[in-house]
């Protein structure tokens, strides 16, 4: 029997996940933070006009190995993801208010993330300018209360479960005066204004098990089974649309090894405008993430349940035996 073993993924907004490093307290100039493998993050400022402005952040000796996200998002605490991201999720390379930081990314990544600059013995680092406002209009508010917001890096999608690389420097913002004294002159008439706050929640993914047992096969054949469901849930009212993708491991075993790339799958997915993802075919398959599902802006609110049918080739040279693998769900 061979077992394939399903592990959640952190959740990433804004492309980001968080073991917090030492951290700097706000200053006007030239904060530092130090991560957990010896990494530091440098920002030029940390007290910001919440209108937005750009702040130089450099970084070193960070594993040269490892991509990361760099962007200002909502702290949750130590261990815990800092999201929501101001300014949300790019993929383009075009915003400057969230980088896409690797020396080897996968093949849909060139030209979108940027290169470290090599520092040797495997070790990188970056200087970009980070363009940093208080809120967006998709749900991120740093000026609300108990809220704080950091300039954050984190192992990227590649690397979901990686907290060696999160390090935060807090973030405060600018106040100016306040508003004059609106009078007390009476009046015939009166008005009240009636507010109400509506908050968003989060963007999370949660499986039903943690694992499958396909079925037995031959050598040459193909082991079938059906991967445990995936229930994404959108509760930020940002309609900024989702992507849930997926990796595989090699499946291994004291027989020895069944390369990843021989899993195949076919994705199913329900929910508001969520589309699933193409078909692999075994012998072609996860060499590199593969989509499960996904919902494009203005879709996928709420709660939408994706799927897929597993099919594992197993090559002619396999050795009998049980084998096993991890698959990681990656939601950004």
């Amino acid at each position: 029997m061979r077992t394939l073993k399903l592990r959640r993924a952190a959740v990433v907004v804004a492309g980001m996940a968080v073991a917090l490093g030492s951290l700097a307290g706000p200053a006007l100039a030239d904060v530092s933070a130090t991560g957990p493998q010896g990494q530091t993050l440098t920002a030029a400022k940390a007290e910001i006009d919440p209108a937005g402005e750009s702040v130089r952040v450099t970084g070193t000796g960070y594993d040269i190995g490892k991509g990361i996200y760099l962007a200002l998002c909502v702290s949750n605490g130590a261990g815990q993801v800092a999201t929501p991201c101001v300014g949300g999720i790019d993929m383009t390379g075009q915003s400057h208010s969230m980088f896409w930081i690797s020396s080897n990314p996968p093949p849909y990544g060139v030209g979108i993330a940027k290169p470290y600059t090599d520092e040797g013995n495997g070790k990188g680092g970056f200087d970009l300018t980070l363009d940093v406002k208080a809120s967006d209009d998709q749900g991120a508010d740093c000026t609300a209360a108990g809220v704080q917001c950091v300039i954050y890096t984190r192992a990227d999608h590649t690397r979901g479960g990686d907290r060696t690389q999160d390090v935060q420097i807090p973030v405060t913002w600018k106040t100016g005066g306040g508003d004059p004294d609106p009078g007390t002159d009476p009046v015939a008439s009166a008005d009240q204004t009636l507010s109400v706050d509506v908050t968003g929640g989060a963007l999370s993914l949660s499986v039903a098990g943690d694992g499958v047992a396909l079925s037995a096969a031959t050598v040459g054949g193909t082991a079938t089974g059906q991967m445990n469901a995936a229930k994404v849930t959108d509760q930020r009212g940002s309609s900024a649309g989702w992507s849930l993708v997926g990796q595989v491991s090699d499946f291994t075993g004291d027989a020895g090894t069944i390369p990843a790339a021989q899993l195949g799958w076919a994705p199913t997915a329900t929910g508001d405008g969520v589309t699933a993802g193409g078909t692999v075919q075994p012998g072609t398959g996860f060499g590199t993430a593969a989509a499960l599902c996904s919902a494009p802006t203005g879709k996928g609110a709420g709660a939408s349940d994706c799927g897929a049918a597993l099919n594992l080739g197993i090559p002619g040279g396999a050795k009998p035996g049980g084998y096993s693998a991890t698959l990681t769900l990656t939601l950004s």
